[in-house]
């Protein structure tokens, strides 16, 4: 794929983060993970336009919320409607990016959450997705890389980043 293996340590030694940078089209996909954090992906894009996407586990607090008319954007799949809570300035757009291939990403690895937000006082904005505890294996890693270009691609395909 191109991409680079880093190992970066703590300053004071006592841990290490492994990090995977590949490369797609002018950005890069990054990937970390260490002793205490877990398996994360990271891409920042060039903004054309406001756009802010969280999606996380529906957990206990989620499903109180939703109870009480907390609005949940939904893609449309029972299964990954029932375990994922969507948030977006621009629900229309989420099930275009969010595309059955992404869900079940998600959902055979479990995704913890996902954001995708503007960064302050620049014209960029980050995708951050923090996967799991433990790294997985090389298949479960390739899969999430295709499946996150493949997000990245619709992202821009959107017109929602450059």
């Amino acid at each position: 794929l191109n991409g680079e293996f880093h190992i970066r340590l703590s300053s004071d030694n006592s841990y290490e983060m492994h990090l995977i940078e590949i490369p797609h089209e002018n950005r890069k996909i990054e990937i970390s993970v260490s002793d205490s954090k877990p398996l994360k992906f990271y891409i920042l894009f060039e903004l054309h336009q406001e756009f802010e996407l969280y999606i996380s586990w529906e957990d206990l607090v989620g499903k109180i919320m939703k109870k009480f008319g907390s609005k949940d954007v939904l893609v449309g799949s029972e299964e990954f409607d029932k375990h994922y809570l969507i948030k977006s300035n621009k629900p229309h757009a989420v099930k275009d990016l969010i595309t059955r291939e992404i869900q079940n990403a998600f959902l055979k690895y479990n995704i913890y959450s996902l954001s995708f937000q503007a960064v302050p006082k620049t014209n960029n904005a980050e995708l951050i997705a923090v996967i799991q505890r433990t790294p997985g294996n090389k298949e479960m890693i390739l899969e999430l890389i295709n499946a996150f270009k493949l997000l990245a691609d619709h992202l821009k395909q959107e017109r929602i980043v450059r």
